[in-house]
């Protein structure tokens, strides 16, 4: 994906934060990442994530979706489905991951469970919501 809203990074360590939510990535094999900023770049318009990263060895091999959020995860959930189906065309095969980093979880129970086995199901992409800092290693 070109934009110009992407930075293609290697880094070891590579994290975006907003009021003290922080998504990070080790990039101990200092693959290729571009990070992309969503909201406000790539998509401009409606419901969007912040940020989405692509993992890229000879090609893009997985992305992760990441959504830094106060307390309403529904909120973020129906950010984080509204940029899968935007980026679809370009990621429609690949092995995603969607991340919610808020300041307030619901307690692991069977709701929650619940919710994250329906948005596999329905987005093809693994949900997981954290507080504060999610720490990602490659």
């Amino acid at each position: 994906m070109i934009t110009p809203c992407n930075r293609l990074r290697t880094d070891k360590i590579i994290s975006v934060s907003e009021n003290k939510r922080t998504f990070k990535i080790n990039n101990k094999s200092l693959l290729s990442i571009n990070q992309v900023k969503v909201d406000g770049c790539f998509i401009t318009s409606g419901n969007k994530c912040d940020f989405l990263f692509e993992i890229i060895t000879n090609k893009v091999e997985k992305v992760f979706y990441v959504e830094l959020k106060g307390r309403h995860i529904e909120d973020a959930i129906k950010q984080l489905e509204a940029t899968l189906i935007h980026c679809k065309p370009y990621h429609g095969a690949i092995t995603k991951e969607s991340y919610i980093i808020a300041s307030k979880v619901p307690k692991a129970s069977t709701s929650t469970q619940k919710l994250k086995k329906e948005f596999k199901r329905k987005n093809a992409s693994q949900l997981f919501i954290d507080t504060t800092l999610r720490e990602v290693h490659l």
